[in-house]
């Protein structure tokens, strides 16, 4: 049984790292001597390295793309651990980092009913489609087939669902591409992770 995000994005690190040159899980830039970094090269004035970065996809044309993920379940009480909106502002706060695209993977365990599952995705797909928020949006059912794990994409508003990997490529681009300090963090996390920049 699946515990937590943490060992979700280790999962899907595995699943996804034959479509990338490199896939990484669960980075915390701060335990990263960022700071230090910054301070050496950028001044004092240091921004936040938070949030984590839960998936970091390395592409063959050696851009970055995140993903910020959140796995629902049941709690001991038979509650749904998660609002339908969780995750939103990790996504947004991962843009500053200067990926190509930010996702937001809702992940549901086989213990949430259907129905509960095409309610929460219906509610947060209208939410960042309508006000048209710069991130990947994508639900799944996650389901455990034997001693494999499999998803099960979620589309049309949860009446259709097909298996499928995850994909950072759906959605908006990052609006902060070109903002300066977007470039200085995706600079000094391409230093700590030994990733050659975009030619």
């Amino acid at each position: 049984m699946i515990k937590n995000e943490l060992q979700l994005a280790d999962i899907l690190r595995e699943k996804l790292r034959p479509n990338f040159r490199k896939v990484y899980s669960n980075i915390n830039l701060a335990s990263n001597k960022f700071y230090h970094y910054w301070k050496e090269w950028h001044g004092e004035r240091v921004p936040s390295a938070q949030p984590q970065i839960d998936l970091l996809m390395v592409d063959s044309r050696l851009w970055l793309f995140a993903a910020e993920l959140k796995y629902f379940r049941k709690t001991r009480n038979g509650q749904i651990n998660h609002p339908f909106y969780a995750g939103i502002d990790e996504a947004l706060a991962l843009l500053r980092f200067g990926f190509w695209v930010v996702s937001l993977w809702h992940l549901f365990g086989e213990d949430i009913g259907l129905e509960d599952v095409r309610r929460l995705y219906q509610s947060c797909d209208f939410l960042t489609w309508n006000i048209e928020l710069p991130i990947n949006y994508q639900t799944f059912r996650v389901i455990k087939t034997g001693v494999d794990i499999e998803f099960n994409r979620l589309y049309d508003s949860g009446t259709r669902e097909w298996k499928e990997l995850p994909s950072p490529y759906a959605g908006r681009s990052n609006p902060l591409l070109e903002d300066l300090n977007a470039q200085r963090i995706q600079d000094i996390l391409r230093t700590v992770l030994r990733i050659p920049h975009a030619t």
